[in-house]
């Protein structure tokens, strides 16, 4: 049997991998910055603002607890990218993978464009923004910082697209 019937008697089918491995790359990268700041460093940080800069600043250790959840969250997203194209991923069953697939898709879309949103209305005078607010810390929100996890959800919500493709029946 050639390669590409193995392929179709296992359910397997080719598809396309490029938004996994570009999802798995996206939050790596956010990943070492995350763990970066675990490690203690603070560079970048006031682009964070608010609670977590202030935890950081005071040397308090609950940053680096946020900041290891943070990055345990992001590595659990990389693995969950390659689940849906690696060989290895495929122990899970298909359901599991479209529900927690479009699930975090939809949660970070909405999450981060709502945050995209309220930024950019704080920064254009559309919502007043409080005498305390860190508008430098704003600005970074509504141009990396928010606009990454709208960015990591679409690159998921294709690579579950993808994989719905792939694993289709029929």
């Amino acid at each position: 049997m050639n390669a590409a019937g193995a392929r179709q008697e296992t359910g397997v089918r080719h598809q396309k991998t490029w938004a996994a491995w570009a999802a798995f790359a996206w939050a790596a990268v956010f990943a070492a910055v995350s763990a970066y700041w675990a490690l203690g460093g603070t560079v970048g940080i006031d682009t964070v603002g608010g609670a977590i800069a202030d935890l950081v600043h005071s040397g308090d250790s609950a940053a680096s607890v946020l900041a290891w959840v943070a990055v345990l969250m992001k590595v659990a997203g990389m693995v969950y990218a390659l689940a849906l194209i690696q060989r290895w991923g495929r122990v899970f069953p298909r359901w599991l993978m479209l529900t927690g697939g479009w699930g975090a898709t939809v949660l970070l879309i909405v999450y981060g464009g709502a945050i995209v949103v309220v930024g950019a209305l704080v920064v254009t005078g559309v919502i007043e923004a409080a005498p305390t607010t860190d508008m430098y810390a704003i600005r970074w929100h509504l141009f990396l910082w928010d606009p990454y996890f709208v960015i990591w959800g679409v690159l998921l919500g294709i690579a579950t697209a993808h994989y719905a493709k792939a694993t289709r029946r029929g």
